[in-house]
Order: structure tokens, then C-alpha cells, then sequence
């Protein structure tokens, strides 16, 4: 930031947009927070729930969340015709608390709705870390819902497994990566960045790649030496679910 000011010409105007709800950066520094809290520059806050938002649980939740207040109520959500999107499950056992995750995951949820682990799902945690950790339901998630076969593709490398079918995030920018994306129409390019999702569709072990379809599909292909660049993506922390890609 110090860098951005000292670019800038004087007597340039500049206008920040962002959220200071999120979690502080993982380097030093917050500094929407830090600008805000100065009281030395003019602020608007949105707090306002405009459209079909004011209708979803989830939305009505967070606002509540940032003013200190409990969820809203089975009869206070019937009363403002709000969505029955949300659902706070209590369970203070950690081995437990997975149970519920594989159960919601391989089907549980499609008592509210066409969801599919792999099209509509995303489990977020809020560390590495643990039973609960991204790090162990990673690899509890895949056996559950990728799991090994004779017949299956798969590639082992710096203590984990990439398999066929996995879902993946791109953790590192690599501006020189070729691309193709075949539909709808053939476009080319080079570059994938940090925090892209994909699905692996192939494992070569004749030509050492594997093939990565990303959610806007585009299709890379990685050498094995690259597969530090990328992490299974079943369960993200909250960090990285920040700066998800739409």
C-alpha cells in the first residue's frame, strides 16, 4: 500500500471497495481495517440486503453475525418468508462432526435440492490442522468419495495421492502454462492462477502429465514435476475460500 500511494499523482482520488469482515491477511497488515478504524477517511457502509438476498438464510445470518446477534429463529424466518437454506448442526465431538460431513456429502443433502459433492458442494474449515482440518478431510473425503481402484488412475507424489476424478485448486500463479477450451468455442492461452478449481480427467504415466479440467474449462496439462502447484480441494480453509474464483 505503501508502494500504491507513492505511485499515485498528487491530488489523484482514490476510492477502495472491499470487505472488512473478512479475515486479516496472513502477511501483516489490514488495511481496510486499519484506514477505517483511522476515522481519518470518509466511509460509506453497505449494510443494506438488496433483492432475492434479503430471502436467503445464509445472507440474513452473516448481517446478524456482524452485529452480534443469534441466528434468526424457525418462526422469525417463517414470519419474513426467508429461505430455508441455512442449518446449524451442534456437535461438540470431533469424530462425530466428520461422520456428518461424509454423510452430508454423499447424499444427505439432496433431501433440499440436486446436489452433487462434486458440482454444488464445497467444505470449508476454518484450519489445516486436526481431525477437522483441510488436511485430514481431504484425504477422508477422497477415500469416501474418490475412492481407489484397480482400474482407477492415480499418481503419488510428495505424500499424497492425486487420482482421476479428484478436485483440485491451483495454489501458485503460473503465467506460462498452456490452456485449450474447447467449448464453446476453441480458444488458447497460457496462464492459471492461484486459487482456480479443476477436476483431473487424466493421469499419463507414459508421458509423466496429468490433465486437469478447471471450472471455467479451460484444460492444462502438468508434467509430475509441477504437482506442487496444485492441492486437493474437497476441503479448503476459510483463507482460500476468500479469494475463490466465480
Amino acid at each position: 500500500m505503501n508502494y500504491l500511494m507513492k505511485a499515485i499523482y498528487l491530488g489523484t482520488k482514490v476510492i477502495l471497495v472491499g470487505d472488512a469482515d473478512q479475515l486479516p491477511s496472513v502477511g501483516p497488515g489490514s488495511i481496510l481495517d486499519d484506514m477505517i478504524q483511522s476515522k481519518r477517511i470518509p466511509t460509506i457502509h453497505l449494510d443494506k440486503i438488496f433483492r432475492q438476498a434479503a430471502r436467503s438464510k445464509i445472507i440474513v445470518n452473516a448481517h446478524r453475525v456482524n452485529k452480534g446477534e443469534n441466528f434468526i429463529t424457525q418462526e422469525q424466518a417463517k414470519v419474513e418468508n426467508v429461505m430455508d437454506d441455512f442449518f446449524y448442526i451442534k456437535q461438540l465431538n470431533q469424530e462425530e462432526i466428520v461422520k456428518e460431513i461424509i454423510s452430508l456429502c454423499k447424499g444427505r443433502l439432496q433431501n433440499y435440492g440436486d446436489y452433487d459433492f462434486f458440482k454444488s458442494i464445497q467444505i470449508i474449515s476454518p484450519t489445516k490442522k486436526g481431525i477437522t482440518g483441510t488436511k485430514e478431510l481431504n484425504k477422508i473425503l477422497q477415500q469416501e468419495l474418490n475412492p481407489s481402484s484397480p482400474t482407477k488412475q492415480e499418481k503419488q507424489t510428495m505424500g499424497v495421492i492425486f487420482r482421476k476424478g479428484d478436485r483440485i485448486m491451483q495454489i501458485k500463479n503460473n503465467y506460462d502454462i498452456y490452456w485449450e477450451r474447447k467449448s464453446p468455442t476453441y480458444e488458447n492461452g497460457s496462464g492459471v492462477f492461484n486459487g482456480e478449481y479443476g477436476t483431473i480427467e487424466k493421469i499419463d504415466e507414459e508421458e509423466k502429465q496429468v490433465k486437469i479440467k478447471f471450472d471455467d474449462d479451460k484444460i492444462a496439462w502438468y508434467a509430475f514435476s509441477e504437482l506442487e502447484q496444485i492441492e486437493h480441494a474437497y476441503a479448503i480453509t476459510i483463507h482460500k475460500a476468500q479469494r475463490k474464483r466465480i
